[in-house]
């Protein structure tokens, strides 16, 4: 147990001192102050919204207030509450009534497939229905594209973490995600990264036609990554970030749906292979298993070299997710707690992985995805 205690630790060591700190925050962009001018190509946003009278209403006021929005394009994916009027309600809105989805189409892929039809402006800002975006966030997504010479630029909304369970899972779910994909990396053209995060994306119309529209991978359950990875191939530059400037709005009222929301991708994100599922657990409990057990057993063993091993462990552990925690507003004693939360995201991807191989497949607001 101590040699595994210490090489855990070691590991730890090793990803503070990576060159391209996958524990950092640096990667972001914050509204412009004032809220900006508007300046920029003008913007069409388009919201696929299934589902989404409890947030509609405050995603396209604040929308709306955007300079530099042009048109807002809202796609009603057969909602069976009142999305859609609730929509038609916020001026210059226009709301399409979303046709059933098509064998071989995830829901929201078909949804902006529709939309998109209504889009003429050289930038689209593709926004899920309950994200908030904050004053001047729009003109700071358009400078950054525009500056920089981009061609999708996407932003990691930041998460409620106003329940206990939002505060233990929340900021690790964007840290893991951040450990996947390397924002440091995922920004270079010359790594093998592609990703995006897809509640906030802002990208040129044209680039998207070029990567062959949402049609060009229709059924893809990680629709966000799969269309950074397309825009690249057609020859686009991309960038992912975090910022402050956009906020999700789902709360998650206890732990069951968050588990539930980690369920529905887990294993898709590993390929559905039971060969990487299987290293993935076993790195999972040697790395954030291993420390705070080690600590235990030192401690009640009487062992200081293991208690040693584990306490660095767990510290060193602590340092690398502490800048998340701090990004989320939450206090650093929350640091300590990614043990406990990186096992229950190994339950849920282990439940992902046993509902996929029984036939259960992935679900999401009442429909269910095999693949």
């Amino acid at each position: 147990m101590a040699a595994l205690a210490l090489g855990a630790a070691i590991l730890w060591l090793v990803a503070l001192l990576l060159p391209w700190r996958p524990w950092s925050t640096r990667e972001r962009i914050e509204p412009v102050p004032h809220g900006g001018d508007g300046r920029g190509p003008p913007i069409t946003a388009l919201i696929p919204a299934r589902n989404e009278a409890a947030t509609i209403r405050d995603t396209l006021q604040a929308v709306r207030a955007q300079p530099g929005i042009a048109r807002v394009v809202v796609v009603d994916d057969q909602s069976a509450d009142d999305t859609a009027s609730i929509a038609a309600s916020v001026p210059e809105t226009r709301v399409i009534r979303g046709k059933a989805t098509p064998p071989g189409w995830s829901g929201k892929l078909w949804a902006q497939q529709q939309g998109l039809a209504h889009v003429e402006t050289p930038l689209l800002l593709l926004l899920d229905a309950d994200i908030r975006l904050m004053p001047g966030m729009a003109p700071a997504l358009s400078r950054k594209l525009e500056d920089e010479r981009l061609d999708l630029v996407s932003i990691m909304a930041t998460l409620p973490a106003s329940s206990w369970p939002e505060k233990l899972m929340l900021p690790a779910f964007v840290w893991f995600f951040r450990q996947l994909y390397p924002f440091a990396w995922v920004n270079r053209d010359d790594r093998p990264f592609a990703a995006a995060a897809g509640g906030c994306v802002l990208l040129r119309r044209q680039k998207l036609l070029d990567a062959g529209g949402f049609e060009a991978w229709k059924n893809a359950l990680i629709d966000d990554c799969e269309l950074a990875a397309r825009i690249r191939d057609a020859g686009g530059s991309i960038w992912l970030g975090l910022s402050h400037g956009v906020q999700s709005m789902r709360r998650h009222p206890d732990l069951a749906s968050i588990l539930e929301t980690i369920r529905r991708t887990a294993y898709t994100q590993l390929g559905y292979s039971s060969m990487l599922l299987t290293v993935v657990a076993a790195a999972v409990l040697v790395m954030f298993g291993v420390p705070p057990i080690a600590f235990l057993d030192g401690i009640v063993s009487g062992d200081p070299l293991l208690a040693g091993a584990g306490t660095a462990g767990w510290l060193l552990m602590a340092l690398n997710y502490a800048p998340q925690v701090r990004f989320s507003g939450l206090g650093l004693r929350w640091a300590l707690a990614l043990p406990l939360s990186a096992m229950l995201f190994l339950f849920a991807t282990l439940d992902s992985a046993a509902r996929h191989h029984f036939g259960r497949g992935a679900g999401w607001k009442g429909r269910r995805y095999e693949r």
